[in-house]
C-alpha cells in the first residue's frame, strides 16, 4: 500500500530571460555552484501567481510582470537519489513546477531579495548560449531554452 501522507508540493518558477540571459539564484554544495529560476513553493489558499509574486519578491527583490505558462516539471526525488545531496530528503519529495515566462522592471537591480532562500548565494545572469557550462535545476532547462523548444510538460527530471 502507498503511503499518501506527505502532499506533493506545487511551485511557481519565473523563467527571465533578458538580452539572451537566463536570471537564476545561486546557491553552492559540496558540489560547487549550482543554480535554480526563482520561486517556490505554493502555501494553502495562494494562487500559484500570488506564490510567484511573493517568492520573488522575497528571492530577487523585484515585482515580476507574469506573462505565460511555459513548462511543467516533475520532480519525483526517489527517481533522482545518484544526483542528490540529501537522499532522505529526496526519498520524500515529489513537486510540481509551474514554470511561467516573466520580465522584470527595467529599473531592476541584480540582487538577493530581503528574505532570500536558504543557501542562497547572489542572484546572477548566466547566458544561454552557455548554459551547459553550468549546473543547473531543471537540468533539462538548458536544452529547452538553447534549442528554443516549445514543449511544455517536461517531465520527471531532475
Amino acid at each position: 500500500m502507498a503511503d499518501h501522507s506527505k502532499p506533493i508540493r506545487n511551485a511557481a518558477k519565473a523563467l527571465i530571460i533578458r538580452e539572451n540571459h537566463l536570471l537564476v539564484i545561486a546557491k553552492r554544495d559540496a558540489k560547487g555552484m549550482w543554480y535554480l529560476l526563482p520561486g517556490g513553493g505554493q502555501k494553502h489558499g495562494e494562487s500559484l501567481e500570488q506564490a510567484l509574486l511573493r517568492e520573488c519578491w522575497e528571492e530577487i527583490g523585484a515585482s515580476v510582470k507574469i506573462h505565460n505558462l511555459v513548462f511543467v516539471r516533475e520532480f519525483i526525488g526517489k527517481n533522482h537519489l545518484e544526483d542528490c545531496s540529501d537522499i532522505e530528503w529526496c526519498k520524500l519529495v515529489h513537486s510540481v513546477d509551474f514554470i511561467f515566462a516573466c520580465s522584470l522592471p527595467d529599473h531592476y537591480i541584480l540582487g538577493n531579495g530581503k528574505m532570500p532562500d536558504e543557501g542562497q548565494e547572489k542572484v546572477e545572469w548566466l547566458p544561454i548560449a552557455k548554459l551547459y557550462e553550468y549546473r543547473i535545476y531543471p537540468s533539462q532547462l538548458k536544452h529547452l531554452l538553447i534549442n528554443q523548444n516549445n514543449q511544455v510538460y517536461i517531465g520527471d527530471v531532475n
